[in-house]
């Protein structure tokens, strides 16, 4: 990774970014008759469902038990079944944080499916897969998946397994190629014992390109089987009424999303809302698009790239709005709307947006990390830390994650933990040595804890790299991103420690 090609999500005039962002499906579990958007979202009906699922679970395992023998059988599998199949959210969580020694049973990786076709023009393809396929797999119940951003760290190299087990902490591994003539798809996938190296399952998809949601829908129930645990069938990663019917729309919005994911720039996100603009143009129901190009205009607000604040933002909630009402169980459109929530200034009503994302799927890097950001700027900095830790251990080598790191450092700074911040500024710096925020935060830690010789030494590095900051358009910075008075009051204090530090009021 170069040092151009991250930066945070706040600059005014930045130098770049790698937001990577996992694309979210709306795949949610279901049993029998398919379960409405209002039963989604209702905590009783999903209780109710996997109540179902537990005895429909139990009467198999009761059935297994008295053949093999009597209820201890029995009893030792339902402790499995409890404990692997359904582990407490919260506690699977604090295990995750923790990087257990023992790898969590269903912790996996999907590595970048390999593109056959002699054309790299098609790798766009081959990418949608992969992305698809992790969100599907990280919505499994039970389920830790390594982030799409650390995954995509993988592609075209050669994978020792056991060493990639021991460094993301998984037991699994899925790898795939895709090869596609026309309309037609073959899709090869297999999965890796991590420990062992070895493959222990293996199969091929055959299907046509104007039904892929339904292809990948099927590989990842045949995976999900594979390793043999209860799965409610999944519903469609879209449902029908909101599945594009226009294959062009479908490859625009695709051909947006590789765009989307090469390294932060105004060029780049300008181009991608073109792609995704010209896929609405074809099928103005396409909702993947919908929430691309509400997210490329929140993100050029808040990188100051938008040439109307006030239009791009009435576009862009209109637009995950009509998104959230065809697909109210999409992950990744309540952290669109969290972060349109965000960049306008408005981080506390972002919150309830990105534990709604992370309801409907767990193991959503981005989603922890946006909103470790929102409670920092709603004046919870304290609280910042668990989301963001989560996010990094889900995907420890997002490109991105330089900027989790710099938040990191961002809430240590707001409650004063001067060490602590430095300690964690100075990891950004060794990652990406161009992130001036870091540079900011170095100054104010150093100023206000008086060793005036590094905060120095900061500064000079910061005036390298932004030789226009001052503390006047920094408070002006900040304070457009959030008006509640905690957040301001601790602002202003390393705006003092910015001043003692030696940097110039205006």
């Amino acid at each position: 990774m170069t040092n151009s090609e991250v930066s945070t999500d706040l600059p005014d005039k930045p130098t770049s970014d790698n937001e990577q962002p996992d694309k979210a499906t709306s795949d949610k579990e279901q049993l029998g008759k398919p379960p409405s958007d209002r039963d989604l979202r209702n905590p009783t009906s999903r209780l109710r469902a996997r109540l179902q699922l537990i005895g429909g679970a139990l009467a198999s395992i009761a059935a297994i038990g008295a053949i093999a023998g009597g209820l201890v059988g029995y009893w030792t599998v339902w402790k499995t079944l409890r404990t692997d199949v359904f582990p407490d959210k919260q506690q699977t969580q604090r295990e995750a944080t923790a990087r257990p020694d023992v790898a969590p049973r269903l912790s996996l990786v999907v590595l970048p499916f390999a593109n056959l076709n002699n054309d790299p023009e098609q790798d766009y393809f081959a990418d949608s897969i992969t992305t698809d396929l992790t969100t599907d797999l990280a919505q499994m119940p039970g389920a830790f998946v390594i982030g799409r951003g650390t995954a995509f760290t993988f592609k075209n190299k050669q994978i020792d397994f056991k060493t990639l087990g021991k460094e993301l902490g998984i037991r699994w591994a899925v790898q795939g190629a895709v090869r596609r003539n026309g309309d037609q798809i073959r899709v090869n996938v297999s999965l890796t014992d991590a420990a062992s190296g070895r493959d222990i399952w293996s199969d091929r998809f055959d299907g046509d390109r104007t039904n892929l949601a339904a292809l990948q829908d099927q590989i990842t129930g045949r995976l999900a089987r594979s390793l043999n645990i209860e799965l409610m069938q999944a519903e469609s990663r879209r449902s029908e009424k909101d599945q594009s019917r226009n294959p062009d729309a479908m490859d625009f919005t695709m051909r947006g999303w590789a765009k989307f994911y090469e390294p932060r720039s105004k060029t780049e996100i300008a181009q991608a809302k073109d792609l995704f603009d010209r896929a609405l143009h074809l099928d103005p129901d396409n909702v993947d698009a919908m929430i691309a190009k509400a997210w490329c205009l929140a993100i050029a607000a808040g990188f100051r790239w938008s040439t109307s604040m006030a239009e791009d933002k009435e576009i862009a909630t209109d637009l995950i709005d009509r998104a959230l009402a065809k697909s109210s169980s999409n992950a990744l459109a309540y952290v669109v709307k969290g972060d349109t929530l965000r960049v306008f200034g408005r981080p506390e009503e972002a919150l309830p947006e990105y534990d709604a994302a992370l309801e409907i799927n767990p193991n959503f890097p981005i989603a922890y990390a946006q909103k470790g950001l929102a409670l920092i700027l709603s004046g919870r900095a304290r609280e910042a830390f668990s989301p963001l830790q989560l996010a990094l251990r889900l995907s420890p080598k997002d490109p991105i994650a330089v900027s989790w790191y710099y938040n990191l450092c961002h809430a240590h700074l707001h409650l004063q933990e001067y060490e602590e911040a430095t300690k964690d500024c100075r990891r950004v710096i060794n990652i990406n040595n161009a992130f001036w925020y870091a540079y900011v935060d170095l100054v104010s830690a150093y100023g206000a804890s008086g060793q005036l010789e590094p905060a120095r030494q900061s500064l000079t590095e910061l005036n390298k790299i932004r030789p226009d900051f001052t503390i006047q358009w920094f408070r002006e910075f900040g304070y457009g991103y959030s008006s509640n008075p905690q957040f301001r009051r601790e602002f202003d204090e390393i705006l003092d420690g910015l001043r003692k530090g030696g940097v110039r009021e205006q």
